[in-house]
């Protein structure tokens, strides 16, 4: 992959999961990062690690935390004026907040559950990005969005994040549109089921989890005894934001060992 080194990269709910894997492996490129989320520990806790994997791999590098939830517009105007006084500039955008739902049927989704998701995975996302245009158009940057495979799986349960998630991948196809012009790429990853704790937002008990991440693992395709991790997800958001992918844009990249291709398995269980 092209080398990474030097440029300033913002990554959205890094304070654990793919965001924090995303973080680490940029920082171990030279990255300068912003890391954005919620909880003000975990979040020391990622920055930390990544300038151990700066450190490790050599670079010098720089890295700044604002704490805060992504649904509030002031917190999003702060972290790329804090982006920009402290890097100069802002290469990368990778959106990864978001939360699931409960899983239940259509009949029991609550007004507040549809809200809640939508707020989180689309909305705030679309207004960070559309406040992050001016800078990525002054260092020809890009976007990487966290999608997931369940945008383009219809399944019966847990209706609000595939629609967010949907809709997400088709803000992506129409903002390639817009924003080329720009000389602003924007893609996204549409991963398959990994363990990263925001599953745990779905209701299910730890046994129940377990048995649905095995029946996951034993329905793909290509990884069969095992599922994909956050560290592989990370390094297809690397790709995508490296000069190797300067010419991919408005894609939806499932990461997913080809589960994709066999449909739902939330509707196998039903």
């Amino acid at each position: 992959m092209a080398s990474l080194s030097g440029k300033t990269v913002m990554v959205t709910g890094s304070s654990s999961g793919i965001g924090e894997c995303t973080a680490i492996l940029f920082a171990s490129k030279g990255y300068h990062l912003t890391l954005c989320g919620r909880d003000s520990d975990r979040l020391q806790e990622a920055a930390e690690k990544c300038r151990q994997a700066a450190a490790s791999s050599g670079h010098s590098f720089q890295v700044i935390t604002v704490v805060g939830d992504m649904t509030d517009s002031a917190v999003r105007e702060k972290a790329l004026l804090d982006t920009h006084q402290a890097f100069g500039r802002l290469d990368v955008l990778v959106v990864n907040h978001g939360v699931m739902c409960p899983i239940k049927p259509f009949s029991d989704i609550l007004e507040q559950d549809y809200d809640r998701v939508m707020d989180i995975n689309l909305k705030s996302a679309f207004f960070l990005i559309q406040k992050a245009v001016p800078y990525l158009e002054q260092s020809r940057g890009c976007v990487v969005c966290n999608s997931s495979i369940l945008s383009e799986l219809p399944g019966q349960l847990g209706i609000p994040y595939n629609l967010s998630k949907a809709a997400m991948d088709h803000m992506v196809r129409c903002l390639a549109l817009e924003l080329g012009p720009k000389g602003i790429r924007i893609n996204a990853v549409n991963p398959t089921f990994v363990v990263t704790g925001v599953d745990r937002d779905v209701g299910m008990n730890s046994e129940q989890r377990q048995s649905f991440f095995l029946s996951i693992c034993q329905a793909t395709p290509l990884a069969g005894a095992e599922s994909s991790s956050c560290a592989e997800q990370a390094e297809v958001i690397a790709f995508l934001a490296s000069d190797d992918a300067r010419f991919i844009t408005g894609q939806c990249l499932a990461v997913d060992g080809g589960l994709s291709c066999k449909g739902n398995p939330l509707l196998w269980r039903q």
